[in-house]
């Protein structure tokens, strides 16, 4: 098995930061690189606020926080991205895009109710990813 880069998407919940431990340890493991990645769903009427750059901003920035110091706690390479979208299109796109070799991702995020209301994002990603997925509980 050869893994070079790893997807890793964050909501900033205690459950994606062990997400991000375990993404560490098989980075550093093969020497994979990660894309860090936090969705951001918004609408639309949202976007026409003035201060929403700045709050999107600071809300990524956020979220992202505790993961990124994981990575760099680790010394893994990584890069940052954002996207607004849902995370249940986002995150399957982007591996396909990015020709990722893994995804490691949490079972539930920040919000445990929408994952009853609306079916859970790990269960859409693991029906449409184009690659391994690992789940860390």
């Amino acid at each position: 098995m050869d893994i070079a880069k790893i997807l890793l998407p964050v909501d900033g919940s205690e459950h994606s930061v062990r997400a991000a431990r375990e993404a560490a340890e098989w980075a550093k493991h093969f020497k994979a690189d990660i894309i860090l990645l936090h969705c951001s769903v918004v609408f639309p009427n949202l976007k026409l606020k003035g201060d929403y750059a700045r709050e999107a901003a600071e809300s990524a920035n956020k979220a992202l926080g505790a993961a990124r110091d994981v990575l760099q706690d680790h010394g893994i390479r990584y890069m940052e991205r954002v996207i607004d979208g849902s995370p249940t299109d986002v995150i399957s796109d982007l591996a396909e895009r990015e020709k990722v070799d893994m995804i490691v991702m949490a079972p539930r995020g920040v919000n445990p109710l929408q994952g009853l209301l609306l079916g859970s994002v790990t269960e859409r990603v693991l029906k449409t990813a184009p690659c391994r997925v690992l789940i860390v509980r």
